[in-house]
């Protein structure tokens, strides 16, 4: 697949332009991606806005170009439109901001995490989200048993 570098080479996709286009619209990643991690959303999106992190997946607001293909093919129904978040998960758009700033992009599917089905529907996984540098959210005692 051929990706797209949002706002390379043309004056009227300029970074600045691109950025005051996009940050009226965006696509986020949620907590139920939190220790799942499908990849199955990278494939199709054709720009580089996908980050990968140990156990999440971000996406950066900039090179967002709001064109819905990841939507669909989240296996967890963790991406979600800006606009139609769910109530009580707007922080994750400052999320996906802050973390797709320090990790690195992933343009190709990998295989999810182990156990990945357990994780699904168990929610308030925030405090598990590692960051990447040894740190983490917050301690919780947050477990897959605890979704039943």
């Amino acid at each position: 697949m051929t990706r797209i570098n949002a706002g390379a080479g043309c004056p009227a996709h300029s970074e600045a332009r691109h950025a005051s286009l996009t940050a009226a619209m965006t696509h986020v990643v949620t907590d139920n991606c939190i220790n799942c991690k499908y990849t199955d959303c990278v494939e199709v999106c054709p720009v580089d806005c996908f980050h990968e992190g140990p156990n999440f997946l971000a996406i950066d607001p900039i090179e967002c170009i709001d064109c819905t293909l990841c939507v669909a093919e989240c296996p967890v129904n963790a991406i979600f439109a800006e606009l139609d978040v769910p109530a009580g998960q707007e922080h994750f758009l400052e999320v996906n901001a802050e973390l797709a700033k320090n990790w690195p992009v992933i343009a190709t599917k990998i295989p999810e995490m182990d156990g990945a089905d357990l994780w699904d529907g168990v929610p308030n996984k925030l405090p598990l989200l590692d960051k990447g540098d040894g740190s983490t959210w917050g301690d919780t005692s947050v477990a897959p048993s605890d979704a039943t």
